[in-house]
């Protein structure tokens, strides 16, 4: 029995613009002012020829130093290059020059050039998400958002001229009809939570906005940001609220939910207490029960024991598929996984950059709200005045250039209580400064692109976890 014969399908020849890339080098050879006046930039890359691609990297290169890109010029730097010689050497750059078409026509060819570059990368993303798919080691999630990114950033560089402009005059009166709109019909565009901190200082929580919560261990940053979570998913059920808990799992943060509510209810039992249950009452155990019927639906816990940035893309885009998110918050940024990140070279400061821009447009994609919790570095605890400011945050030059805003959480009591009474200040001074500053909790405004910088005084309850507005103590 004789075997079939092995069919094999001849593979199409990559998309190429050879006659393009000879048009375009001969006309800049010709001509350097062409390259300032392409319009669309063309790069190396673009060149489906490596020998095409190291010419014009060679001339680019030596216009960019004022010096001058002609065929003699090349041929004193390509002496050694294989292909060089088996082109003709000087001969095949003089012959670019004297068969170069008007430089007029410049744009046209860089525009040829650059398509079959994109078509090319086309081709490699789908050959890789091909490759990745049939992997059974990769997960399918992973391979559609990777791919999703890639052809995502091959989209902005493809798009057509005007393709992400938009008319300034028609934006002011979108802008405008906005306002309208709310102050005719009382609804904000930002989220609410009702703490001052954020519905007073930052108007609410806007779209598209990456936030930043920062603070030093015990000063109650994590309770802040649970506290404005709690409060906007109350505000708002019809909207979803993840919250990516990594310092504390499920059970720490519900203990902290049900001490919150007991104590607006009066009751006010400490979270703590409620780690063991025969530490508590029947009849506090009951009121707990009544409690967890309270805590809103749509806030989200996430305790994942090892949080990436990938891994937040994937649950906000799954989640944005069962309803509408109305703000993400991370708690923190310090103790993400970033080994991935660093297998790549890059050192942490460039790793904490990556997730800051990864967070800040994934905000953008999704048009929410994210809050990240970060932490202070100790030098803050070095000075005097301990309040912190924004070269106090750790790698801060990421985090603050891609945060909409900053807030800083500071107590004084926390130092007042470790630091004992200063030279001239008697025990009892130091006991009622001690008193007054217990339950007070400054949020500074360190940075707000769209408002003025506001530094607001919450009311902190630590063993209940309760941040509320001054106004509403008791």
């Amino acid at each position: 029995m004789t075997a079939e014969p092995v069919v094999l399908i001849p593979v199409p020849p990559l998309p190429s613009a050879l006659e393009a890339e000879h048009a375009l080098l001969g006309m800049v050879l010709f001509d350097n002012a062409v390259v300032k006046n392409l319009g669309e930039g063309v790069t190396a890359d673009a060149f489906g020829e490596p020998y095409h691609a190291r010419l014009w990297d060679m001339a680019t290169r030596l216009i960019d130093r004022g010096r001058l890109a002609e065929p003699t010029a090349l041929a004193e730097r390509l002496r050694e290059d294989p292909a060089f010689i088996q082109t003709g050497g000087l001969k095949f750059l003089a012959d670019l020059v004297d068969k170069a078409p008007p430089s007029r026509h410049a744009a046209d060819y860089a525009a040829r050039i650059n398509d079959a570059a994109r078509r090319r990368e086309i081709i490699r993303i789908a050959g890789e998400a091909a490759q990745a798919a049939r992997d059974p080691e990769q997960e399918p999630f992973s391979v559609i958002t990777e791919t999703d990114a890639a052809l995502s950033a091959l989209m902005v560089a493809a798009a057509p001229d005007g393709h992400t402009l938009v008319d300034a005059k028609v934006a002011a009166g979108e802008v405008v009809a906005e306002m309208d709109h709310e102050a005719e019909n009382g609804i904000s565009p930002g989220i609410y939570c009702g703490l001052e901190c954020v519905d007073g200082a930052l108007m609410g929580l806007f779209p598209n906005e990456l936030g930043v919560v920062a603070g030093r261990p015990s000063m109650g940053k994590s309770g802040l940001v649970r506290a404005i979570m709690m409060g906007a998913a109350r505000k708002n059920p019809d909207l979803l609220f993840p919250f990516f808990c990594l310092e504390m799992d499920k059970r720490q943060m519900s203990r902290r939910n049900l001490s919150a509510l007991s104590y607006e209810l009066g009751s006010a039992i400490p979270y703590r207490s409620m780690k063991r249950g025969r530490d508590l009452t029947g009849e506090q155990r009951a009121e707990l029960a009544a409690m967890g019927a309270r805590v809103p639906s749509n806030f989200l816990l996430d305790e994942t024991s090892q949080l990436t940035l990938d891994h937040v893309r994937r649950r906000l885009l799954a989640l944005s598929k069962r309803g509408k998110i109305g703000a993400a918050a991370i708690d923190y940024l310090q103790i993400m996984d970033f080994t991935a990140l660093l297998r790549m070279g890059v050192n942490m400061t460039t790793a904490i950059g990556m997730v800051t821009s990864g967070l800040k447009q994934l905000a953008k994609q999704l048009g929410i709200p994210v809050i990240l919790l970060s932490q202070l570095s100790r030098k803050c605890e070095e000075r005097d005045n301990k309040r912190p400011m924004l070269s106090d945050l750790r790698e801060s030059g990421s985090i603050e250039q891609d945060a909409s805003w900053v807030l800083f959480v500071y107590r004084d009591a926390y130092y007042l209580e470790r630091e004992g009474p200063k030279k001239g200040t008697s025990h009892e001074d130091h006991a009622l400064q001690i008193a007054g500053a217990y339950r007070d909790m400054e949020v500074i405004g360190a940075k707000s692109r769209e408002g003025p910088i506001v530094t607001t005084h919450q009311r902190y309850i630590a063993e209940c976890d309760v941040i509320e507005n001054m106004g509403n103590g008791r």
